[in-house]
C-alpha cells in the first residue's frame, strides 16, 4: 500500500478471532488517481480471498487515506499453533 499511498508508512493489524482472521491494512496518504478501488493489484486480492471463502473491502478512508480489509474464514479443522500440518 505504501507504494500507491503518497506516505511513508501504513499500519497492519492481524486479529484472530473466533472462526476467523482478520487482516487489516491503513494509510493516511492522498492517495492517486489510480487508487479507485479497480486496479489489479485489489481485484487479485479480491480474487485470492474468494478462493478462501472470505471478504476483502477496499476503498478510501472518509477522512483521507486507502483502507483494506481482509476475512479469512478459518476451518474448524484447522490445526492448531502446536500442531503440524502433514501432506496427504
Amino acid at each position: 500500500m505504501v507504494r500507491h499511498a503518497g506516505t511513508s508508512r501504513c499500519q497492519v493489524t492481524i486479529e484472530h478471532r473466533p472462526g476467523e482472521l482478520l487482516v487489516q491494512i491503513t494509510d493516511d496518504g492522498p492517495g492517486s488517481a489510480s487508487a479507485t478501488g479497480l486496479g489489479y493489484g485489489i481485484s487479485g486480492m479480491r480474487e485470492r480471498v474468494a478462493l478462501l471463502n472470505g471478504h476483502l473491502t477496499a476503498g478510501p478512508r472518509p477522512d483521507c487515506g486507502f483502507a483494506v480489509s481482509a476475512r479469512l474464514p478459518i476451518p474448524a479443522t484447522a490445526p492448531g499453533p502446536s500442531q503440524s500440518i502433514r501432506a496427504r
